[in-house]
């Protein structure tokens, strides 16, 4: 029971900000600038510092993370192929399947920070952030590919790889790595001038998760969202635990590389599916519904980690 009341006491917040975030969207804070604003603080200032403070701070002298992310990804990778194979079983509708991909392959990674803070402390959260800055590289890239191919999307991919170079989140995660690992001194008020932007970072960005959920159920696509709910938040965390365990990763890296498969889907991908012509109702609902149940699903994979 204290072990249940525990991770309860964790995660619950969590989602209770999605939750409050979606609630100010709706009642009070109802202007989409102003959530267009939020959106860009967070994504180009306060989750920057957060990544390159943590990663700076972060001793990863030991464990296995690099063998933790690629088998994570090899994962993602081998189920991304799958779904390919299956295509024509799955659906013959093609932009409703770009949104069954992405729902099942694509990662909401604020969600991932928040969790891994509040069930490791700062080790998880520099632990996650490795998870984040290989992942949404590999992510991005594999729902562009699949859009552009099924869906008639006509997006550039230099230009994918020349954002993916900009990518604030990814510029981050490599000056951290860089300060790092060649020791380099930052200045104590430098430093902590970017952990003061940094404890912003979660809370907004959950806020803006929240702001961001569609709650239209598109009844034409039941099947596929919950084809796509079910490999996301349980058969993807399922494969990617026992490949990491036969891999011999155990421990908080084997926790992190489980909890960051089975995280719901990005929000970015209903904008990604309404500008390269993917099915964006379908996707919308999908990110909605993993959001909501990822609570329970997280709740789950959470306690039985404990329990391992």
């Amino acid at each position: 029971m204290q072990l249940a009341y525990d991770l309860i006491a964790a995660i619950f917040p969590i989602f209770a900000a999605i939750l409050v975030g979606a609630a100010l969207k709706r009642y009070l804070i109802t202007g989409s600038d102003i959530w267009a604003g939020i959106d860009r603080l967070t994504y180009y200032l306060l989750l920057p510092s957060l990544l390159m403070v943590e990663i700076y701070r972060a001793d990863f002298s030991s464990g296995h993370a690099g063998t933790a992310v690629t088998i994570t990804l090899a994962a993602t990778l081998g189920l991304a192929a799958a779904l390919l194979l299956l295509r024509p079983l799955i659906t013959r509708n093609t932009p409703l399947f770009t949104s069954i991909f992405q729902g099942s392959v694509r990662y909401n990674s604020y969600v991932l920070l928040a969790v891994a803070d509040a069930l490791y402390g700062s080790d998880g959260l520099a632990l996650a952030i490795v998870f984040v800055a290989i992942m949404v590289i590999a992510t991005n890239m594999l729902g562009v590919i699949v859009l552009n191919a099924f869906a008639g999307g006509t997006g550039s991919f230099k230009r994918i790889l020349m954002g993916l170079a900009k990518n604030p989140i990814i510029i981050a995660a490599g000056a951290g790595a860089i300060l790092n690992i060649s020791n380099i001194h930052v200045p104590l008020p430098i430093e902590n001038t970017a952990a003061l932007f940094k404890t912003a970072a979660l809370p907004l960005s959950l806020l803006s998760v929240g702001a961001g959920l569609r709650f239209v159920l598109d009844k034409q696509a039941l099947g596929a969202i919950a084809l796509s709910t079910t490999i996301k938040l349980a058969v993807l965390p399922f494969v990617t635990g026992i490949a990491l365990h036969l891999a011999g990763i155990d421990g908080m890296v084997l926790a992190m590389g489980v909890l960051y498969a089975g995280m719901p889907c990005a929000g970015n991908a209903y904008i990604l599916a309404r500008q390269l012509k993917g099915d964006a109702e379908a996707m919308a609902s999908i990110v909605t519904i993993e959001t909501l149940l990822s609570a329970f699903s997280v709740s789950v994979i959470a306690a039985i980690l404990s329990i391992n």
